[in-house]
């Protein structure tokens, strides 16, 4: 059972399109509540939301209290547009326009700020400009003064500007690149948080992280023996960049899931599924074929079944969260 000294927190890590299924947990959580209470709102459980890059996107629309249903219906929709080609291996731009990718958000967020969202945030992102790892956050504190007047649009682009993928996001006079080279699971960033800006005990914090089918991506060793480009590529030079970032992003993630696991133990709840060997092959950080999207759904209506016939997971959804105090923005009540 939760109660009212708890901490609760929604985790959503990082994988491209790959989001679509951590879009479809959540749908089905929300269908879960639409069954059980009539607040059916997810963000309104958690005391916090944290997601980077496709799940900083996601965690952004659900502090605005757009429904997960919605965000999967787009994701599945509109994956397509969003991942055409404009160029086949990223040398001399990104592979994919963000134009596309900014639409979609314009339509959701508008105009609208960080200050507007209803719900806390942390969103990572990486400063190209001085290399420095940042948070982009709600001013769910009193010396947070900066990031509640950017617009959603712009953290929303910043978190998920994947490495040849999409073009560095400028906000300012810096450059932005996905938050997923620091913290692709940023339950830690969570952790953090809630220590250190909500001073609550780390024994009373709950972590509630949701993956995106990418936490055990492995190379064959038979085919990269020279360490260049044609190897990590697994004899295709154009998937070498693809692979070095997935190893990147599932290594780390994977690192600080532990992490999170030694500090709370049995707080810290992840729904994810690793893929079989059969299936691997179809999904990835830009595939939105039909069979990827057969294998992320399925995937994602066995990992709900799993999760709400799990005691810790529904505990999340036992009571709302306590109101969030914020010192500036459209919400400010401090």
């Amino acid at each position: 059972m939760q109660n009212q000294s708890d901490f609760k927190i929604l985790s959503l890590s990082g994988g491209g399109y790959r989001g679509l299924y951590t879009a479809e947990v959540l749908k089905e959580l929300e269908n879960y509540l639409k069954d059980k209470s009539k607040n059916n709102c997810i963000a309104n459980y958690f005391n916090l939301i944290t997601g980077t890059s496709i799940g900083g996107i996601i965690a952004l629309a659900l502090a605005y209290e757009i429904p997960a249903e919605e965000i999967a219906k787009i994701f599945d929709n509109k994956g397509q547009e969003i991942f055409k080609k404009q160029s086949c291996i990223g040398i001399f731009k990104a592979k994919y326009n963000s134009a596309i990718l900014k639409n979609i958000l314009v339509d959701w967020f508008g105009d609208a700020l960080i200050g507007d969202l209803k719900h806390p945030v942390v969103i990572p992102a990486v400063d190209y400009t001085t290399s420095f790892p940042v948070t982009f956050k709600t001013a769910h504190h009193d010396t947070f003064k900066r990031d509640w007047k950017q617009k959603i649009v712009d953290v929303a682009l910043a978190t998920s500007a994947a490495p040849t993928y999409f073009k560095r996001h400028r906000i300012g006079e810096n450059e932005y690149i996905d938050g997923g080279l620091f913290a692709n699971s940023p339950s830690l960033v969570g952790l953090h948080e809630a220590e250190i800006f909500f001073e609550h005990p780390i024994n009373q914090v709950r972590i509630l992280s949701i993956g995106t089918l990418s936490s055990k991506k492995t190379i064959n060793p038979k085919t990269n023996k020279k360490g260049g480009l044609t190897d990590w590529g697994e004899g295709d030079i154009r998937k070498a960049a693809p692979n070095i970032i997935d190893i990147t992003l599932s290594s780390q993630q994977l690192f600080m899931n532990q992490l999170v696991k030694h500090r709370i133990k049995d707080n810290f709840v992840v729904i994810d599924e690793n893929l079989t060997h059969s299936s691997a092959p179809y999904v990835g950080l830009d595939e939105t074929t039909n069979e990827a999207k057969q294998i992320l759904k399925g995937n994602a209506s066995r990992s709900s079944k799993v999760a709400l016939g799990n005691s810790e997971t529904l505990a999340f959804f036992d009571e709302i969260a306590i109101p969030p105090i914020f010192y500036e923005g459209k919400n400010k009540n401090q």
